[in-house]
């Protein structure tokens, strides 16, 4: 596919064509990918995004962006496209009109309906699950991260929790660490009107090692010092029978001492996969019921 310029400047030349989707400077991955959809959902043969101009009564004003904009667009525009429901083809690239520079995003029209895949419901805890589980289901499909290290997997889920909306941090020096001497660094951090919201520990492992896991369970409560409604473990998994290590994984978070006592455990959680498998544990926290959704998604 290659991005022709006449189509592009006849496109600007009305604002009538529903293939074709013209905004400022927006490289947010979920706003990209609302675009994206909307420029496809017709029966042209390809949809445009176009950068750098603004919409006038019968056309479109070019206003321009800078040509650097190129170099940052890959990582975005990769995000917005993960969180689209079918795979579509993409190019894009730079385009001088009338002297200016806009950036131009051309898509392979689809023959199914495009969606998001995820909810923009960012409120809820369900929502949130679901939205870790569909980030999960995109991680295991892609074979970049088949042999790739924890903390690219989180940057990952951590990246599409960002482009859907949430207000992520990676990394985060919060709390006390398992020795106490210093903070500990959270794997990810959910934040919601600049209050906690939620904390993502992770962990790869290959077989029930349960000291390991140990380590990871204490450290979600050492690093929530709010108290959080919910938090999540999140286990990145390689094994020959994931059934059987469930069995055995799910045997261990039920019965495992807690710093928050454990009321109850769950695993009737159910997204109708074989391959991710879902549980709850609930737990009191100063007379408070809170939960502990642990996430094992295996990785082939």
């Amino acid at each position: 596919m290659m991005i022709d310029k006449t189509i592009v400047e006849a496109l600007l030349n009305t604002t009538s064509a529903k293939n074709m989707v013209g905004i400022g400077m927006e490289l947010k991955p979920y706003e990209l990918a609302l675009h994206m959809v909307q420029s496809l959902n017709n029966s042209e043969e390809y949809g445009y995004v176009v950068m750098g101009v603004s919409k006038l009564h019968n056309n479109y004003a070019i206003e321009g962006v800078s040509p650097t904009l190129l170099d940052r667009a890959k990582e975005p525009i990769l995000a917005a496209l993960s969180l689209i429901s079918h795979e579509v083809k993409v190019t894009y690239g730079n385009v001088c009109i009338s002297g200016k520079n806009i950036f131009v995003i051309m898509l392979k029209n689809s023959d199914k309906v495009l969606s998001l895949e995820f909810t923009k419901d960012l409120e809820s805890q369900d929502a949130f699950i679901k939205n870790v589980v569909g980030a999960c289901l995109n991680l295991q499909a892609r074979k970049l991260y088949y042999n790739s290290s924890e903390d690219e997997r989180n940057d990952y889920i951590g990246d599409i929790l960002g482009a859907i909306g949430y207000a992520v941090k990676d990394q985060t020096r919060r709390g006390s660490s398992t020795i106490g001497k210093d903070a500990g660094e959270v794997d990810i951090f959910v934040s919601k009107d600049g209050l906690p919201f939620t904390v993502v520990e992770a962990m790869n492992l290959d077989y029930v090692n349960t000291s390991y896991i140990n380590k990871h369970l204490d450290k979600v409560f050492s690093y929530d010092t709010a108290g959080n409604k919910f938090n999540v473990c999140l286990s990145y998994v390689k094994v020959a029978d994931f059934d059987s290590f469930w069995g055995k994984y799910s045997t261990h978070i039920s019965n495992y001492s807690y710093p928050a006592p454990l009321l109850s455990s769950d695993t009737s959680i159910e997204y109708g996969y074989s391959e991710l498998k879902i549980m709850k544990t609930n737990h009191s926290r100063s007379g408070t019921t809170v939960s502990l959704y642990h996430i094992c998604v295996r990785i082939h």
